[in-house]
């Protein structure tokens, strides 16, 4: 049966549920004759920072000339986008083409084993497929979705991993201590594959220094074997400084704001290091000034206004939102912030906020129309702000700012990535409407 590209997303999401394992990816991918096998794959996890180091390596390997595939989760725009070459979403027509080829096999393994494989195992599935048989493509950039041990991509071999950061989220799935999801993200590492990071905890990197040893890998620690010097950065752009054993690079720009972005292109730096070094890769310098100048990526401290000014960011966890305050505390001291916010349900709003309690004048509680979302008046409730709003309906709020914002304003649109897409959207089409 033909299906609709609607028909086909609906019946993707009718499988929205966890299920931490390989087991059923493997299976699967072995009645579709192990495609991710095909692939040369660097596979990035962490708790902070994923999407923006695959970004900036990927920037850098199409300034080069290579085809770079890249499964990012969760969309932010649209459903396909998820799946990408060289940050074109796959068209829609190609996504039913490739479920359509799959589906056959899919049933008959789902009947024989009884089971039935999650949203996320179906599409990451049809991600290595997709990159192997239908549209080859030179290097598959690989995100986790969640954790990294029982993460359905791990089932990849790949030629190098990273691992951004550990910090506190996910923990019902996780852990409730850092080491304990420490260990589950360092369940990527594979035997004799080098791992990248950018942590910096002693307790953490003692377990990634334990894994690699047991693995017989190599380790690549920030600030340690590769570093970045000399950064400065003012309100629409930063410089700094990478330094290797491979190679160094002075006077870097990025027009991405904030020192975790200095951090993540260092980390895709080393990255490219590696692959020179290792893989043969073929990039210059100019290719990679040049990429890293132009790199941005949806959702991450974005500016979807110049006047008024905001600012969209999916800072969804601790660890995000601290960034994000370093980031209004250095560059933005001089605007008076208000902040309208949306997450999801397991969420600890107080302790995820507080660090933005001294820098912004205005927060605003509301919720959005997905599954998880948290009810606003219970984030209302459980922030102590003094200066709090509950908000029913978030386009209205947005309309009132953009009427009502002043030179000196910044309006923060921030939380759940799923919000921010929502939000995205919207700004858009009101943009698009007053051209």
């Amino acid at each position: 049966m033909t299906r609709s590209f609607e028909e086909v997303v609906d019946f993707i999401q009718g499988r929205n549920i966890i299920q931490l394992g390989l087991e059923n990816m493997i299976g699967f991918l072995e009645e579709i004759g192990n495609p991710h096998r095909k692939l040369k794959i660097i596979h990035i996890a962490g708790t902070n920072g994923k999407g923006s180091t695959l970004n900036f390596t990927r920037e850098m390997l199409i300034e080069a000339g290579y085809t770079v595939g890249a499964f990012t989760t969760p969309a932010v725009l649209s459903y396909e986008e998820q799946i990408s070459i060289n940050k074109e979403p796959i068209t829609k027509a190609d996504f039913i083409e490739v479920f359509q080829q799959l589906s056959e096999r899919r049933e008959t393994f789902e009947e024989r084993e009884k089971v039935m494989l999650t949203e996320f195992e179906c599409l990451t599935a049809m991600m290595f497929y997709y990159f192997a048989e239908f549209h080859p493509v030179d290097f598959v950039l690989l995100e986790t979705g969640m954790g990294g041990r029982l993460d359905a991509t791990n089932v990849s071999m790949p030629l190098l991993t990273v691992i951004t950061n550990i910090g506190m989220d996910h923990m019902h799935l996780l852990g409730n201590t850092k080491e304990k999801i420490a260990l589950e993200k360092a369940g990527i590492i594979k035997a004799g594959v080098p791992l990248i990071t950018g942590e910096k905890e002693e307790a953490i990197l003692d377990i990634f220094k334990q894994q690699v040893s047991q693995k017989r890998s190599k380790l690549y620690i920030l600030q340690q074997d590769f570093s970045t010097e000399d950064v400065t950065a003012n309100n629409e752009q930063q410089i700094f400084s990478y330094t290797s054993t491979f190679s160094k690079l002075a006077n870097l720009e990025l027009t991405m704001l904030g020192e975790h972005q200095v951090k993540n292109a260092a980390l895709a730096l080393m990255v490219i290091d590696y692959l020179k070094t290792y893989q043969a890769l073929m990039i210059t310098e100019e290719e990679i000034r040049n990429a890293l100048r132009k790199a941005t990526w949806k959702g991450r401290f974005e500016k979807v206004s110049d006047t008024p000014l905001i600012y969209l960011d999916g800072a969804h966890n601790n660890e995000g939102i601290a960034a994000l305050a370093d980031l209004l505390r250095t560059q933005f001291a001089d605007k008076k912030i208000s902040v309208l916010f949306g997450a999801t349900k397991e969420k600890e709003v107080e302790e995820m906020l507080t660090p933005l309690y001294n820098l912004v004048d205005e927060i605003s509680f509301t919720s959005f129309d997905f599954p998880r979302a948290a009810v606003a008046k219970d984030s209302y409730e459980a922030s102590s702000f003094n200066n709090k709003k509950l908000i029913n309906n978030w386009e209205e709020e947005i309309n009132t700012k953009l009427k009502t914002l002043d030179q000196q304003d910044l309006f923060l649109i921030t939380g759940s990535l799923y919000f921010i897409g929502k939000v995205k959207q919207f700004l858009q089409n009101i943009i698009q409407l007053q051209k």
